[in-house]
């Protein structure tokens, strides 16, 4: 398979780019599978602090068990950049769905139902994800939807 190796990973495919990082497609050629890799910044991985707290609500979001929040197969730090890969979901998020226009309402509804299903699992457990946006809400096929971003979200508004 082509493209750059990043640790056990290789590197596929850029989906996207925003403010704290990069999403790629990439091959996990220990498990043979595709996964998502969501890469932050360097500079991320050189704040202790940030790093401790990433680590930890990575851990807590990764043994999450529900159907809709994206499951997370690995956290690390590889070359110096702090990573989560997880399983990559074949869709779209909420903010580009939402760019078209407004969704039938029966369908937003159904939406809003998963992601508070997956927000009740992830405060039982003391888990509180606090950047809630149709960013961090992904939509796959026949709209079932995913909540992303847990550790992140936790760690970065931590530090503000």
């Amino acid at each position: 398979m082509e493209g750059r190796p990043f640790g056990r990973y290789r590197l596929v495919e850029l989906l996207g780019r925003g403010g704290m990082g990069e999403v790629w497609r990439a091959y996990d050629g220990v498990i043979d599978r595709i996964v998502a890799i969501k890469m932050l910044l360097p500079h991320f991985a050189q704040d202790t602090t940030f790093e401790h707290r990433f680590r930890r609500e990575a851990h807590t979001a990764a043994r999450l068990d529900h159907p809709h929040i994206v499951p997370i197969y690995d956290v690390g730090e590889i070359e110096g950049r702090l990573y989560v890969a997880m399983k990559l979901v074949n869709g779209e998020d909420l903010q580009t769905l939402l760019s078209d226009g407004p969704i039938d309402p029966d369908r937003a509804v159904g939406i809003t139902e998963q992601i508070a299903s997956a927000l009740q699992a992830a405060h039982k457990v003391g888990l509180v994800h606090r950047d809630l946006k149709p960013s961090n809400i992904l939509v796959a096929e026949d709209d079932f939807a995913y909540l992303i971003d847990f550790g992140i979200a936790r760690a970065a508004g931590e530090l503000e």
